[in-house]
């Protein structure tokens, strides 16, 4: 499998790290681990990275566009199910808390933010984070000017200032998922509905 152009050396070894590093804080991760796993050797692993932060980099990124992936197939579910008497948050919310994906998403949220972190930190990541993360934005901006289109949301607000608050709603999800004081399913759901009668949308008949 390793020899198909398809699936490639360096694919087998990025694939392999990533995941342990979904598990696992890079800190952890030891190369010989990755070997055994793999079965290749240290120098066929730094031949294709150079390092073993090169390896990492290339797993967290490999990490990041399927997470934005996911995020953007979960979002395009919850608006393509979304109707004029409906609530584009409450479908979206209610895809969120199903027990078949809540645990897978709410680790994509902490890994989202996580590697975003490590971009802030590590440049030799950032070029690469940057690009992915662009593509992402892209997505979600048409995503919500779609829903503005349909009248599902406010034209208040551009779609990208949807985008903004969405990824803010996202951003205090993750940090509080961490803690068992707070129901962030339900705050959650309340200040995002709270924002949505705020900004009334405009309804197409």
């Amino acid at each position: 499998m390793a020899s198909s152009p398809e699936y490639s050396t360096r694919d087998v070894l990025i694939e392999a790290t990533s995941r342990r590093l979904w598990n696992e804080d890079e800190s952890e991760l030891r190369i010989l681990d990755i070997c055994q796993e793999t079965n290749l050797s240290t120098s066929v692993i730094y031949s294709h990275f150079r390092s073993r932060q090169g390896l990492i980099d290339a797993s967290l990124l490999h990490i990041y566009a399927i997470v934005t992936d996911e995020i953007i197939d979960y979002t395009e579910t919850a608006a393509a199910r979304s109707h004029p008497t409906g609530s584009f948050v409450d479908t979206l919310y209610a895809m969120l808390i199903d027990p078949d994906h809540e645990a897978r998403v709410t680790r994509q949220r902490q890994m989202f933010f996580r590697v975003s972190a490590t971009a802030l930190a590590r440049p030799s990541i950032r070029p690469g984070f940057l690009e992915l993360y662009d593509h992402y934005i892209e997505r979600a901006d048409a995503i919500y000017e779609d829903l503005l289109a349909r009248g599902l949301l406010s034209d208040q607000l551009s779609g990208r200032q949807w985008t903004i608050f969405f990824e803010g709603q996202m951003l205090s999800r993750a940090f509080h998922d961490l803690s068992s004081n707070w129901d962030s399913q339900s705050d959650w759901l309340r200040g995002a509905l709270r924002m949505l009668s705020v900004a009334k949308p405009k309804i197409i008949p």
